[in-house]
């Protein structure tokens, strides 16, 4: 008798969960690296946005300290939160509020500008890993969980990579500017984000798979 035929599970319910589930933990690696390009552009723009306005290294540290503040907060607020609304939610939220948070750099003339954007940026950030986790246990077994966790969490060092080889390409080889590269940059995330609302349920409630038998 298979695993499945114990649980009472049809036997071709483990291997339909086990094909889509790799898609859930693609879209949560793709949003982890979109997570960490919006993190690290302004690190990267620091000497233009320095140049630009003037900042002293005083003026910058208040600008990393309130994101990583607001940051360290969101872990605590954002974990509660998704365990209240579920990951689709909950992942939705922090997405709009991170991505917002991103492009909203594009509008702004003084460090309290700046600050109140990784503010909010921090904020929609803090809630990236806590939804990712929640889904990772909706879809996987427990056999697996620390290696889709390890996938989808490599995002953030893909994201980092990426950033300085795609923003001086952008804001300096191609012209487009720090402002436009701020909202060029934030356009995929919300392609992901759609991506996510319309192929995320928990597996019992998705129509392309049965419900695991590992429940």
């Amino acid at each position: 008798m298979t695993a499945a035929a114990a649980a009472g599970a049809p036997a071709e319910a483990v291997p339909r969960v086990g094909r889509f589930r790799w898609v859930i933990c693609g879209l949560l690696f793709t949003a982890m690296v979109f997570n960490y390009v919006d993190r690290q552009m302004i690190g990267v723009l620091k000497p233009t946005l320095q140049k630009e306005f003037g900042w002293s290294e005083i003026a910058y540290g208040d600008i990393v300290f309130y994101f990583q503040a607001a940051y360290a907060v969101s872990y605590l607020c954002f974990g509660r939160f998704v365990d209240w609304v579920g990951a689709k939610t909950g992942y939705a939220v922090a997405f709009v509020i991170w991505t917002i948070g991103h492009m909203s750099h594009a509008a702004v003339r003084s460090v309290s500008g700046f600050i109140a954007a990784r503010v909010l940026l921090g904020i929609g950030e803090g809630g990236g890993f806590p939804a990712g986790l929640k889904a990772v246990a909706e879809w996987f077994p427990k056999r697996e969980r620390a290696f889709a966790t390890g996938v989808f969490n490599a995002g953030t060092n893909v994201g980092a990579i990426v950033t300085p080889l795609l923003v001086p390409l952008l804001a300096v080889d191609m012209a487009l500017g720090w402002r436009m590269t701020f909202l060029i940059t934030g356009l995929p995330g919300l392609l992901a984000l759609a991506a996510w609302l319309i192929v995320y349920r928990r597996p019992a409630d998705h129509p392309r798979v049965s419900a695991p038998s590992w429940r």
